[in-house]
């Protein structure tokens, strides 16, 4: 049983129109508000910032103020001769009518705490200590613990009344005539419940409330207990980012003694009632505005569909009656500009296009090109004067007669007519009729989407073949000068490491002694930066390698779970800081030996993983590793693939994705950085090494890459280990090395320096090859880091007169900034027995230290 269903239902033209129109203008006006939302947002927060910093900056400078008087007064007491002649006399009394008399005239300025001590141990105080319970033997204490330097400094100290914390500072006490220091004066704060430093902050800063705190431990406040909040409830809003408590404004002010930081912090308190206000009256504003705007758009839509509606009608009855045949009816005109250029434009329609097809008969036959109409099968339909001209003869009765060439012109064309047949476009198809070759163009026509026939358009050549042997020339000439920038880039690369070496070194030792989170962000982007840089340079590097044809293949044997290790290593902590779950299947077993182009193979997987991370968000990567053997084949088969749920690509794309400078959009580059060489320069790599590389893709579902490489495998003993690598660097050598480092740059001999430092060596510096040779000749090294460019004897050219005119065997690992095979080479030549390609990592650095404990240090032992 069929059922028969009606007819969808249709909108009308007006109406589609009128709900486009206002979801257009409600969307633009959405995106307005939201705007003008978020930029009053943003100036009331950044006014609430600023007030926040000025506030802090004012408590700052008044504490910086309080501490400056009390040390001014301090350093002027301590030099009054009255302090001069109680040491001489011994008179106390004296003493304590001085200070009586000083502190009566400034009683703000007067410290908490003073006493006079020697040496020996405390001779006068003014008995203001056992008010705050401190006894003799805690002010002797403290002097002890400040007897080091004139600044300020913190106390803990258990009193008789409890903890107390004391701000105190000494001034000699110096006898001019003689210059003998006599004593040292004492003046100290009591943090703890200091009422007058607090309730001054309070109103010099303007602010509602005061809390002192040490270590997030209040320890003076002006809080009277009424408030709706506790001194912990504003402590507690330290690390927030909109410190905001309820209808107030919280500031924190991490205070600092002799301009370093203290564990003190001032936390003041502001009422921001008129804040609050003005955002509750912004948002009103705009939920009013909102529904004025919806009013104004249910007016203007019932506007639209009557304005419009009328005239659309006429403008669809006349359309009717323009699709009946030899129909003349005209159309009468709109009120409406774009309806009444439609009507009449339509009116003019069928008239233009009988003349069109007119003037596509006429193109066709006076056309100065050979055109022909072929049918699928390969007959000759159509074909204009032209090409008549060139495939028959006109007899006297002017019938025409195919000429021999015909033939061979028709069989050398029909494969090219039946791929086109099948849907294809086909341009530069050179056919040759006779003497003169032709370049031909093939295009299906389509009727109703079926191909109908195909056009074949044809273009004298002739006379470019000619042309195109100049073109030959022209492209050698271009292979030359693309020879010549490849070596330019590689002369650059060492001008370029060296400085890229400094950034990336000091980085490197910044990251270490630096714990403040903020300069170790700082620290991160210029890292990360550098890094960056180095990546694009090698890709660079390695593309014109691959295009001069220098890139080599060195077959070494090694134990591939040690390169699963090391992929693990570097791409699980990038993984987990992405919220990315990374899965490596290895199948193959722990013992296996793999026989191949380590560096190679972990270049073609380090920039494939590297594109995965980069361009998956959330999700999973999976790595997974299986080695296909063959009994009766000379080489096993490592298979390789990588999934992962990033952006995906999109499958029309794919053909493109291993051409060089080449990413999906242009938008890729922008967002994600990179050179666009990685995936070039892997399947450059692994067609090198015999292997095949495919890639299967989604867009917005994933990436999938399957990597085939042919090796040779075995397997090594459990007891195949590498413990040198996990040893930290002051573990790694059990006596101090003597090292020579050879290099002219500074700021390369800094970071060289210091990594060594970490290795407990003992490093000698010197910046040219001749002292080089002075130093080596005279004194004995464990070790000889050479650099490649040096003044007036380079690195090679050291190395090879240590090894033949001084006959010294010192193990030599060379540095250089040139990446070249060829450099590498011709320092090993030389007699180096390692080099070291910069920027120098710490890593890269370990790995070679490692090295030479095993070939030299081991074997001396």
């Amino acid at each position: 049983m069929k059922i028969k269903l009606g007819p969808t239902k249709k909108r009308s033209l007006v109406t589609l129109i009128s709900q486009i129109v206002i979801l257009v203008i409600c969307i633009l006006t959405l995106g307005v508000l939201v705007q003008s939302f978020q930029f009053s947002n943003r100036i009331i927060k950044q006014e609430v910032n600023r007030t926040l910093q000025q506030t802090s900056s004012l408590i700052q400078s008044l504490f910086d103020y309080r501490l400056a008087v009390l040390q001014i007064h301090q350093d002027s007491n301590a030099k009054s001769d009255t302090l001069v002649d109680f040491f001489v006399a011994g008179d106390e009394e004296l003493l304590d009518y001085y200070f009586l008399g000083l502190d009566q005239r400034e009683p703000k300025h007067v410290p908490d705490v003073r006493f006079i001590a020697k040496p020996k141990g405390i001779i006068w105080d003014d008995g203001n200590a056992e008010f705050y319970g401190l006894s003799l033997e805690l002010l002797n204490d403290v002097a002890e613990q400040v007897a080091f330097n004139s600044n300020w400094h913190i106390l803990e100290l258990h009193s008789s009344i409890g903890l107390k914390h004391l701000l105190v500072r000494r001034s000699p006490i110096i006898n001019d005539n003689s210059g003998e220091v006599l004593g040292q004066l004492y003046v100290g704060m009591i943090l703890d419940n200091n009422v007058m430093l607090i309730e001054s902050l309070q109103r010099r800063s303007n602010s509602d409330n005061v809390v002192l705190a040490l270590d997030d431990r209040p320890i003076a406040t002006t809080l009277l207990g009424s408030e709706p909040y506790t001194a912990d409830d504003i402590i507690s809003f330290r690390k927030q980012v909109d410190s905001e408590l309820g209808e107030t404004l919280v500031s924190a002010t991490a205070l600092k003694v002799n301009d370093e930081e203290t564990p003190l912090t001032v936390f003041t308190v502001e009422y921001s009632k008129g804040v609050m206000a003005l955002k509750r009256n912004h948002q009103y504003g705009l939920i009013f505005t909102m529904l004025a705007i919806c009013a104004v758009f249910a007016f203007t839509r019932k506007w639209v569909q009557k304005k419009v509606s009328n005239e659309l009608s006429k403008l669809m009855t006349y359309t009717k009656l323009a699709g009946i045949k030899d129909a003349k009816r005209g159309f009468e005109g709109s009120t409406i500009y774009e309806f009444d250029h439609i009507g009449h434009t339509l009116e003019s329609t069928f008239e233009r296009l009988a003349e069109q097809e007119k003037s596509f008969q006429d193109l066709f036959n006076f056309a100065l090109s050979p055109t022909i109409v072929w049918s699928g099968a390969g007959d000759v339909l159509q074909m204009n004067p032209a090409a008549r001209k060139e495939l028959s003869k006109a007899n006297e009765l002017g019938q025409y007669k195919i000429l021999p060439h015909f033939d061979v012109f028709k069989s050398q064309l029909i494969p090219h007519i039946r791929m086109s047949a099948q849907g294809a476009t086909l341009t530069g198809v050179n056919v040759p009729i006779g003497d003169k070759v032709y370049r031909w163009n093939l295009s299906p026509i389509r009727i109703e989407g079926d191909i109908s026939s195909i056009i074949v358009q044809g273009q004298d050549v002739t006379t470019f073949i000619e042309a195109e042997k100049q073109s030959d020339l022209a492209r050698k000439e271009a292979e030359e000068s693309a020879k010549m920038r490849a070596d330019f880039l590689a002369k650059m690369s060492h001008e370029i490491r060296t400085p890229l070496n400094g950034i990336l070194g000091v980085s490197q030792l910044l990251k270490r002694s630096i714990h403040d989170a903020e300069n170790l962000k700082q620290i991160d982007v210029l890292c990360n930066s550098g890094e960056h840089l180095l990546a694009v340079l090698n890709d660079i590097l390695d593309f014109s390698k691959l295009e001069q044809g220098k890139f080599n293949i060195q077959l070494n044997e090694f134990k591939f779970s040690e390169l699963v290790n090391t992929l693990e290593t570097i791409y699980q902590p990038a993984c987990a800081e992405n919220d990315v779950q990374l899965v490596i299947n290895n199948n193959l077993a722990t013992n296996t030996l793999i026989y191949t182009d380590q560096v190679r193979l972990n270049q073609i997987l380090f920039n494939l993983l590297s594109n995965a991370v980069k361009f998956t968000h959330s999700g999973t990567i999976k790595i997974g590793f299986d080695l296909e053997q063959f009994e009766s084949a000379n080489n096993d088969m490592l298979i390789i693939n990588i999934k992962d749920s990033g952006i995906g690509i999109d499958p029309k794309r794919l053909d493109a994705m291993f051409d060089p400078f080449v990413q999906e959009e242009s938008t890729t580059t922008r967002e994600y950085g990179g050179s666009g060489l990685g995936l070039t320069i892997v399947k450059n790599l692994v067609d090198m090494l015999g292997g095949d590389i495919q890639v299967g893709s989604e867009k917005g579902v994933g990436t999938e890459f399957v990597v085939t490489v042919p090796v040779k495998s075995g397997s090594v003993g459990s007891d195949f280990q590498s413990t040198e690598q996990e040893l930290l660097p002051h573990e790694l050598f059990d006596r101090t090395l003597k090292v020579l480092l050879v290099e002219d740059n500074g700021t390369n001999a800094f970071i060289a320096q210091a990594f060594c430092k970490k290795y407990g060596m003992d490093v000698q510096w010197t910046k040219d090859g001749l002292s080089a040779l002075k130093i080596i000749e005279a004194e004995s090294f464990d070790l000889i880091l050479m650099d490649n460019q040096l003044p007036n004897l380079g690195g090679i050219e050291t190395t090879m007169a240590i090894r033949n005119d001084l006959h010294i065997s010192t193990p030599i690992y060379a540095c250089t900034a040139d990446s070249l095979a060829s450099t590498n080479d011709a320092f090993i030549a030389a007699g180096a027995n390692y080099v070291i390609v910069k920027p120098i990592k710490e890593h890269v650095l370990h790995a070679a230290f490692v090295h030479f404990k095993r070939h030299f240090l081991n074997s001396e032992e």
